[in-house]
C-alpha cells in the first residue's frame, strides 16, 4: 500500500477486533525498531479509548501492551536484527508493520514459526521495496491473500499533491512509496539485503533547535548538490569503534552561502570532529567559506576513484555492521538507488536510477570517511 493509505489504521482495528472477538488469544505487533512498532500501538490506543465498548472491557494498559477481561492481549515488540526480542512468544495473530524492513530470516525463522501451534494468522503490511525479500515472496505467492493499493485509491489525496511529490522526490521514491511498486535491485551497490541489517532503533535529531549540551565524537559529510539535486548534510557519531547516523538533512533553492551557515552552527553546536565536503566543481570556495566560519573541513574532488573509495570505505561499515542506520525512507533510498559497474581497469562506475536522488548518500559516504582513521589503519577511529 502506498503513503496514507491506511494500512496501520485498518490494522491497529483488525488487531483490536481479534483480540476482543477471540479469547486467550496473543496478538503481537511486530515492526524492525521499538518506535515503530509504538507508532502503530498509538493507533490502537487511540481506538481502544475512543470507544465506551472497547475501553469497558480493558482490563489494564502500558505504552507497550494492553490486556482485555477476556484475557486476549495486544503487544507491541521490535524484532531487532536477529529477533531476540521475539523469541518465547506464541500468537493467534501477529502484525507485521512495515514488514519490508524486518530481516527475512526473522520473519522465516522466528515470526512464522510463533503460530504454527495455535493456526495463527500473519499479516504482513509495508511500502514496498526490492524484490529479493520474503515479503516480496509471500506478496506474489498464490496461497496468500493479496492486497495493493496506491495512494491515488484515497479519495483524501489529491492529484496537484500527488504530482508535486513525483516532482520533489523523483520517480523511483514516487513508484515506491505513493504506487506502491517494487524496486528492481539487482544493480544497487548499497542493496537492500545489506541496508536491513543495519537498521536500528536511531532517533535522528530534528533540524530545529540546534543540539545542546551534546557529548560525542561527531563527524560530518557535505555534499553542495547542483542545480537540479539537493545541498545534503549528514552526521555521525563515533561510540567504540561503532557509527551511528545522528542527523540528515536535504534542501534545494537555498543559496549556498546560506546552507553553509547553517551546517557550520551545527557542526559548532555538536562540536564536530571533522567536516568532510564534496569540492567538485563549485566546492572549492564552499570549503574556504567553510574554512572562513572556523570549521575543521576537509574537501574531496569526487573523481571516480574517489568515488570508489568513499562508497568501498562506507560498504565495509555497512558489511561489518559497524555503521549503524535509521529507519528513515530519505536515507535508505537515497543509498539503494546507486548502481554500479565494473570497469575495464577493474574498478567501479556509479551512477543513480533515473528519477532518484543520491545527494544523502554522498553526505554519509563523506560523513564516514571524515571519521575514518587519518593513518589509515582502520576505517573508523578505535
Amino acid at each position: 500500500m502506498g503513503r496514507q493509505t491506511g494500512k496501520s489504521t485498518t490494522l491497529a482495528a483488525k488487531a483490536i477486533w481479534f483480540a476482543f472477538t477471540n479469547p486467550n488469544s496473543n496478538v503481537l505487533v511486530v515492526s524492525a525498531t521499538l518506535r515503530q512498532s509504538m507508532l502503530f500501538f498509538d493507533k490502537v490506543l487511540s481506538y481502544v479509548y475512543g470507544s465506551s465498548l472497547v475501553k469497558d472491557s480493558l482490563r489494564w494498559s502500558t505504552r507497550t501492551r494492553l490486556q482485555f477481561k477476556n484475557n486476549s492481549m495486544i503487544v507491541a515488540l521490535p524484532c531487532g536484527r536477529f529477533g531476540a526480542s521475539l523469541r518465547g512468544h506464541t500468537a493467534k495473530l501477529i502484525v507485521l508493520d512495515e514488514a519490508a524492513f524486518i530481516p527475512e530470516e526473522v520473519i522465516a525463522n522466528v515470526v512464522f514459526p510463533m503460530i504454527s501451534t495455535t493456526d495463527g494468522y500473519a499479516w504482513l503490511l509495508s511500502t514496498p521495496w526490492d524484490k529479493e525479500h520474503i515479503f516480496y515472496k509471500c506478496f506474489t505467492a498464490s496461497d496468500w491473500s493479496v492486497y495493493h493499493l496506491p495512494s491515488s485509491k484515497n479519495p483524501l489525496i489529491k492529484p496537484d499533491f500527488l504530482a508535486e511529490q513525483q516532482r520533489l522526490i523523483g520517480e523511483e521514491r514516487f513508484r515506491m512509496e505513493y504506487l506502491a511498486e517494487f524496486l528492481d535491485d539487482a544493480k544497487s551497490y548499497f542493496p537492500m539485503t545489506l541496508l536491513r541489517t543495519c537498521v536500528d532503533d536511531l532517533t535522528l535529531w530534528e533540524k530545529e533547535p540546534l543540539p545542546k549540551d551534546v557529548s560525542g565524537e561527531f563527524y560530518a559529510g557535505y555534499d553542495p548538490g547542483g542545480k537540479e539535486s539537493f545541498a545534503a548534510f549528514a552526521v555521525v557519531q563515533n561510540q567504540n569503534g561503532k557509527l551511528s547516523v545522528k542527523y540528515t538533512h536535504q534542501e534545494t533553492g537555498k543559496p549556498y552561502t546560506t546552507f553553509n551557515i547553517e551546517v557550520a552552527e551545527y557542526c559548532k553546536a555538536i562540536k564536530a570532529y571533522k567536516l568532510c565536503v564534496d569540492q567538485t566543481g563549485l566546492g572549492n570556495p564552499i570549503v574556504e567559506h567553510l574554512q572562513e566560519l572556523e570549521l575543521s573541513v576537509e574537501g574531496l574532488s569526487l573523481t571516480q576513484k574517489v568515488k570508489e573509495e568513499l562508497f568501498s570505505n562506507l560498504k565495509i561499515l555497512l558489511e561489518q555492521q559497524k555503521l549503524y542506520l535509521p529507519n528513515t525512507p530519505e536515507l535508505l533510498g537515497s543509498l539503494n538507488c546507486i548502481e554500479y559497474e565494473r570497469t575495464r581497469a577493474g574498478g567501479y562506475s556509479f551512477s543513480h536510477r533515473q528519477g532518484s536522488y543520491d545527494d544523502l548518500a554522498f553526505a554519509l559516504a563523506l560523513a564516514c570517511w571524515a571519521a575514518k582513521d587519518p593513518a589509515g589503519g582502520s576505517f573508523v577511529k578505535l
